[in-house]
């Protein structure tokens, strides 16, 4: 989520000035959402005194009660000196919460001795995304369950898009992905699923991610780009 300077910097030069209502006016802070071209799926209170989290499908927004006031940002919170990211820990919860129930939507390309899950939000057209598909024995013999997600970085005017629909659309999903990995899947005959594509990527969207691959642990922290299997175990232990 992107927004210019200007609001960023009123928002915190006023932070400490504006007076706080009672409750969140959930109707102002709407009508600030709206031109930007968001809608709160949630309003809830911060832990900053009249400052509220506001969950849009592009992410999360901290607000002022009265909704003149945000801040689209991280928010950290100092804990035995350490900073706590808590707006990415909020994120990951939502995160985990989204993907239950996707499995037979996913791509699995499961371990036989299994110790973690990823799911990976994958373009058939990112150079990254082919490594990684390319090492997919590594990541099995590491213990790593890998489920592919579409994310076809340009949405729906993608080139590949219809590449990935096929994909989606195909009996053999896991063959038909490797095949367009490899540059060799023919889709003039295929059937398509666009809006199953079209779900991932607007999932995709909601959940944060920017580019491709976008990993997905098992607790819903994401992990932005490609990681090697070893690198990939080695953080997934430290946090076992």
């Amino acid at each position: 989520m992107s927004f210019s300077r200007r609001p960023l910097l009123v928002a915190l030069a006023a932070f400490t000035a504006f007076s706080a209502s009672a409750e969140p006016d959930v109707r102002a802070i709407e009508a600030t959402l709206n031109p930007l071209g968001l809608t709160a799926a949630s309003v809830t209170p911060s832990p900053l005194k009249g400052m509220n989290e506001v969950v849009t499908e592009r992410g999360i927004i901290y607000m002022s009660d009265d909704g003149q006031y945000f801040v689209a940002g991280h928010l950290y919170q100092s804990v035995d000196g350490e900073p706590v990211n808590l707006t990415e820990q909020k994120m990951a919860s939502i995160n985990k919460d989204k993907l239950k129930g996707m499995e037979s939507e996913m791509i699995v390309y499961p371990a036989k001795d299994e110790k973690y899950v990823v799911t990976v939000f994958t373009d058939t057209s990112c150079g990254y995304c082919r490594k990684l598909h390319s090492e997919m024995q590594a990541y099995n013999d590491a213990g790593i369950t890998i489920r592919y997600l579409a994310f076809p970085r340009g949405g729906e005017r993608s080139q590949n898009f219809g590449e990935m629909s096929a994909i989606w659309a195909s009996k053999n999903r896991a063959q038909a992905m490797d095949d367009a990995k490899k540059g060799k899947l023919n889709i003039e005959q295929s059937p398509h699923n666009d809006s199953l594509v079209m779900k991932h990527y607007q999932l995709g969207v909601a959940m944060g991610v920017t580019g491709t691959p976008a990993l997905v642990l098992e607790d819903g922290t994401m992990l932005p780009g490609y990681q090697p299997a070893s690198r990939l175990l080695q953080f997934l232990n430290s946090r076992s």
